[in-house]
């Protein structure tokens, strides 16, 4: 039986990530040669299609062995295997739409301890249980994508290009690096954010999907993850591309 990534985001040495359908064939294969295996998530159709394969949209994982997924999983042979893999699975009692904020329910981010989330968009019962539950630190922001937006580095540190998110992460204790908007792609949009294009796959290792050879903050974020001795890993030779996140969710 594999074991689970105890903190949310934070893998010790991630041996499994999810990842969304629509991003499978051009990431399984490097995380493969990085020791990391992929498992796909079905496209999500209640989204907007161009945010579809957006892992992050469609699964949450609550630590350890919760998973909790978008009503389109139910009955679907991605949460029936997920539970012979040992998971807990639930499904969100909300109605997702391709409008925002209805797509972003279950956008809400982990860092530690600490909840960042945009009470008017989250799943209430997702900031309930972990605030009144689980003794959680609410941080929180106006941004509804919280997860697309933030790059969570350590238990303590973050990387976002969303001022707002940036200024109630410190005001809450979290070393913040404040990256400019931009730079990352996403296909059908000017732009992509740094969450759903970064995670971390060691507790010294954090990934990108690409190069930041033609982001102007590269030298800012190499030294932001120096300094806490993590090293920076490019999955691909692209530059770096927003695919909605990796979800490191069993450990080797």
């Amino acid at each position: 039986m594999a074991e689970f990534v105890s903190l949310p985001n934070l893998p010790l040495r991630a041996g499994e990530v999810i990842i969304g359908e629509k991003y499978f064939d051009i990431l399984a294969n490097p995380l493969k040669k990085l020791g990391v295996d992929a498992i796909k998530v079905p496209d999500n159709p209640c989204v907007d299609e161009r945010l579809s394969g957006h892992a992050d949209l469609s699964v949450l994982h609550r630590g350890g062995k919760d998973l909790l997924l978008a009503p389109y999983l139910k009955g679907s042979k991605f949460a029936e295997s997920m539970q012979k893999r040992g998971f807990e699975v639930s499904f969100a009692d909300i109605v997702q739409q391709a409008e925002y904020p209805l797509d972003a329910q279950l956008n809400c981010c982990f860092a530690g301890k600490n909840i960042i989330a945009a009470p008017t968009v989250s799943y209430t019962e997702i900031v309930n249980y972990f605030t009144i539950k689980k003794g959680y630190r609410m941080i929180s922001c106006k941004q509804g994508y919280a997860r697309c937006s933030v790059c969570v580095v350590d238990e303590n540190a973050i990387i976002t290009a969303d001022r707002g998110i940036a200024a109630a992460a410190r005001e809450n204790g979290l070393e913040t690096l404040v990256i400019s908007p931009g730079f990352i792609a996403l296909d059908g949009f000017p732009y992509g954010f740094i969450g759903g294009a970064a995670f971390k796959m060691a507790n010294d290792t954090l990934a990108f999907t690409g190069t930041l050879d033609q982001h102007p903050d590269k030298e800012a974020i190499e030294d932001f993850l120096a300094v806490r001795k993590i090293k920076p890993v490019y999955i691909t030779h692209y530059p770096i591309f927003d695919v909605g996140g990796a979800l490191p969710v069993t450990e080797k």
